[in-house]
């Protein structure tokens, strides 16, 4: 997989995460919410894996786990991404999917950052 393939996975992810949000908060089902958040998470693995192919990273280096990716991320990104990883990682995927601690509203800002997240890697310079 390449950088365009990663960012169509991510976008394709968060498109649904969103969807699972507006079914979620139709039913008002906190199963559905985590799962939103779920879906959420997995889309902004995708976006850091475009990211790390930008910064010249192979693909066959990506990490697999989460401490690698979060090591990578800090090495790599710019301040903005690095924030922005690290509250994605926290609300979607420990808050929000783990713990189930999280709001609907919480989750939607959550969202609205993960979108964020995507442009900003989408944006990104070769090599930077």
């Amino acid at each position: 997989m390449g950088f365009d393939e990663h960012l169509t996975e991510a976008r394709n992810l968060y498109h649904k995460a969103l969807e699972e949000l507006r079914r979620a908060e139709a039913s008002k089902d906190g199963t559905l919410l985590r799962d939103a958040c779920a879906k959420g998470w997995l889309a902004a693995i995708e976006a850091t894996y475009g990211l790390l192919l930008k910064k010249g990273i192979r693909e066959e280096e990506l990490p697999k786990t989460d401490r690698g990716r979060r090591y990578m991320v800090f090495k790599h990104a710019e301040r903005e991404l690095r924030l922005l990883y690290k509250a994605l990682r926290n609300d979607l995927h420990v808050e929000g999917y783990y713990d189930g601690s999280l709001g609907f509203d919480e989750v939607e800002g959550s969202l609205d950052d993960l979108g964020l997240y995507i442009q900003r890697v989408e944006e990104l310079e070769t090599g930077g």
